[in-house]
């Protein structure tokens, strides 16, 4: 099956979970996130602030990062498919940006380099065990990673584990994928 066709697929099976399930899976996978070593062991985590289309809800897992006096950085979506990051302080300086998805508002970014080995909490449509993924098809994941050292974990439901895509040359693998019920390690 075509990448386009998956996504389109993916995407609906992900946007039928009710509101109740997202919050009790997305709970699970955050405590799962919560024991992986290389997780407890990051000082700063870059991580998308869950949108749209029912991703895994990442707002408790910011809020709790946040409680633990840890640096959270946020991704900004720029036009030459490029990300920056944004220190985020709190929730609530975040708006509607590009395509929809909550960025920092312009008076509360703090554009900040990550370091080399933060950890990156990745979006997706669709993944492997193997820990390719399928995003937006915009590529900016992909771009970053492929200049990024730390480790990559993305975020799914279990619905979104499928097998039956072909990864693209530059599609850059991630380290891990957490589930409610799994955590996947690329070996």
């Amino acid at each position: 099956m075509e990448k386009s066709l998956l996504r389109k697929t993916a995407l609906q099976t992900r946007k039928a979970l009710s509101p109740e399930e997202v919050k009790e899976k997305s709970a699970n996978i955050l405590r799962r996130l919560q024991d992986l070593p290389v997780f407890v062991r990051a000082q700063t985590v870059l991580c998308y602030v869950s949108s749209k289309d029912n991703e895994v809800d990442t707002h408790p897992l910011i809020e709790w990062l946040l409680t633990q006096d840890r640096t959270v950085l946020v991704p900004i979506s720029g036009n030459d498919r490029q990300l920056s990051w944004s220190r985020l302080h709190d929730l609530r300086e975040l708006a509607p940006g590009r395509f929809g998805i909550l960025e920092p508002r312009p008076e509360f970014r703090r554009i900040t380099p990550p370091p080399d080995d933060a950890v990156v909490i990745v979006p997706g449509i669709a993944f492997r065990r193997d820990g390719y993924r399928i995003g937006y098809g915009g590529g900016y994941y992909d771009h970053f990673l492929a200049g990024h050292s730390g480790a990559g974990i993305g975020l799914a439901f279990d619905v979104q584990i499928i097998e039956s895509f072909q990864p693209e040359p530059y599609d850059v693998p991630l380290d891990y994928i957490v589930t409610e019920s799994q955590t996947h390690h690329r070996s």
